[in-house]
């Protein structure tokens, strides 16, 4: 433990323990942070001056002296007699022990990796229960919550077959959407090429190119298949048409990666296939009041 007498610099002025502290904070061992305190006090000077001044036991010094010569914060003066020790320059000192800190995190992080690769390989992560059976068939107000839900777990990608009947073309839900495309997922949606150009689909098309210029790419195809949401190529919702009942819209939703992977290359085939979005430029129609023409009886 360090003497009493280490909390004193040259000329008796006390070192602040929140200094000493400090160095420690930047990587330092407390005989360490005395030590080079007293030197770049000092300027330079051998191990018995240095463990008067720092409070360090002198048998000590030597190899504090050797660490922080490791760390490349002091260095030994060539000369006759007893061995002289001297600091960098402060702004130096400071440097390298920021310099050392970043290279401790570089390695910390690049060991992490490998233990994180280590840890997948020796114990596969095995996948969370789904509390729910894998196949659901879904009435319309169900089929809108498990939508959001779905919709808000997106990791990766999102593929949309859609038309504009569709329950995601609504702009209630714009903020889930917009908040996917926020995360960075890549967000894909056909559509059906005479829908799309519909004049009157103005709305369908206006909310949909909210979501283009947010990063949603598109493409129109002759004919969509179904209206369908995969989410990271391993959920499935799908609507189903209103015949299935008369006033009745119900969706399935199917968890299952197999049954998501084919309909995904599908929907990669449909997209290989199909058309940038056509611009649809909206008829306006102007009234203008008749020019007033000079009577010939004026003009007279």
């Amino acid at each position: 433990m360090a003497d009493k007498r280490g909390a004193e610099g040259s000329g008796g002025t006390a070192v602040p323990e929140g200094l000493i502290h400090g160095f420690q904070d930047l990587g330092l061992s407390p005989y360490e942070a005395r030590v080079l305190l007293a030197l770049l006090r000092r300027g330079a000077c051998n191990s018995v001056e240095l463990a008067r001044l720092s409070g360090v036991p002198r048998t000590a010094v030597y190899p504090v002296l050797h660490g922080l010569g490791s760390k490349g914060l002091v260095e030994r003066v060539d000369g006759p007699g007893p061995a002289v020790w001297a600091s960098l320059r402060r702004g130096d000192v400071i440097l390298r022990l920021e310099a050392a800190e970043e290279e401790r995190l570089r390695r910390h992080r690049e060991r992490a990796h490998e233990v994180r690769g280590l840890l997948d390989r020796s114990f596969p992560e095995t996948p969370p229960e789904v509390p729910l059976p894998f196949v659901h068939l879904l009435g319309e107000g169900q089929a809108r919550v498990r939508l959001e839900q779905v919709l808000g777990v997106a990791d990766a990608e999102l593929l949309l077959f859609t038309r504009a009947s569709s329950p995601w073309a609504s702009s209630d839900l714009g903020q889930v959407f917009d908040d996917a495309l926020s995360r960075g997922v890549r967000m894909r949606m056909l559509y059906e090429a005479d829908e799309w150009s519909d004049p009157a689909a103005e709305d369908f098309r206006a909310e949909m190119t909210r979501y283009h210029r947010a990063g949603a790419e598109a493409r129109t195809v002759d004919e969509l298949p179904a209206q369908m949401v995969l989410v990271d190529r391993r959920v499935t919702l799908a609507c189903l048409l209103p015949e299935v009942g008369e006033g009745y819209t119900a969706s399935l939703h199917v968890e299952h990666s197999g049954f998501a992977g084919v309909a995904a290359v599908a929907f990669d085939q449909y997209w290989s296939a199909g058309r940038a979005p056509r611009v649809v430029v909206r008829s306006r129609v102007r009234t203008r009041e008749p020019a007033v023409r000079p009577s010939l009886r004026s003009a007279g």
